[in-house]
């Protein structure tokens, strides 16, 4: 039985890893075609990448996208977790149900209604409007891992700092935050592995002049094939792949604390 659930395990993560596998291969190919085996490698087509200017704008786009929602997003998303676990207010399955609400509703039907929004109030095709639909996105995993940081956290220490003569506000700076770092950092982490790689609400909030990477990516593949796409999936898996291990890395050394 057991060397069954082996070769299932294994069965299923080939076939998880086999298309990245593939992907990234192929991206080393010298010629036009997609060929498979690749019998002489060449970097042809990370160069034709970066000599292409419209990809290298998309990337930087994305990335201070992600930078920007990712902050904004840990920072709310501590303020609505602290808020739920300390407070206790009324009401509070309903809050956190309010705040996990986009991880429900169909990014489609997101993506229309953020469009109506901001073409509403004049902001369609702004960064700012690409940001805030970005941050919404991405908020209930900010929210949820910071809940669980917090309810790790007892809240002694802090009541210890306030009753030694700190203010509420000090001995959360200066005591829940510290404690607090490493689901913050997977917080941020977490969110901006999501909004670099958004690609549906993005389609219909990006303008003309803001296209991000996974954008871009589709708008080229509309038009052709070629291997330079399998190059840009190879960056952004490489990206991922670090950023995943970077969260691991994180629960690993909670978990060895703990």
């Amino acid at each position: 039985m057991r060397r069954l659930l082996t070769l299932f395990n294994l069965l299923m993560v080939a076939y998880v890893v086999a298309p990245i596998v593939l992907v990234v291969w192929m991206s080393f190919t010298p010629t036009m075609l997609f060929e498979v085996p690749v019998r002489r490698f060449s970097l042809r087509w990370y160069e034709e990448l970066f000599s292409y200017d419209a990809f290298v704008d998309s990337a930087w786009l994305s990335l201070h996208l992600g930078l920007v929602a990712a902050l904004v997003a840990t920072a709310l998303g501590f303020l609505a977790a602290y808020g739920l676990v300390r407070g206790r207010p009324p009401g509070s399955s309903a809050l956190l149900g309010l705040f996990t609400a986009p991880l429900i509703v169909p990014a489609v039907v997101y993506g229309i209604a953020m469009l109506q929004f901001t073409n509403l109030i004049g902001l369609y095709g702004s960064v700012a409007a690409l940001a805030a639909a970005h941050v919404v996105i991405v908020l209930p995993f900010a929210v949820r891992t910071l809940l669980a940081a917090l309810e790790g956290q007892g809240p002694e220490l802090e009541w210890a700092a306030m009753s030694l003569g700190a203010r509420r506000r000090h001995a959360v700076l200066l005591v829940t935050l510290p404690l607090c770092l490493r689901g913050m950092v997977s917080a941020f982490l977490f969110c901006f592995l999501i909004s670099f790689s958004e690609v549906t609400v993005t389609l219909f909030m990006a303008g003309p002049a803001h296209q991000t990477l996974p954008v871009r990516i589709f708008n080229y593949v509309s038009d052709r094939i070629d291997p330079t796409m399998a190059a840009v999936s190879a960056l952004v898996v490489l990206v991922s792949v670090v950023l995943v291990l970077m969260l691991n890395r994180l629960g690993a050394l909670g978990t060895a604390r703990k």
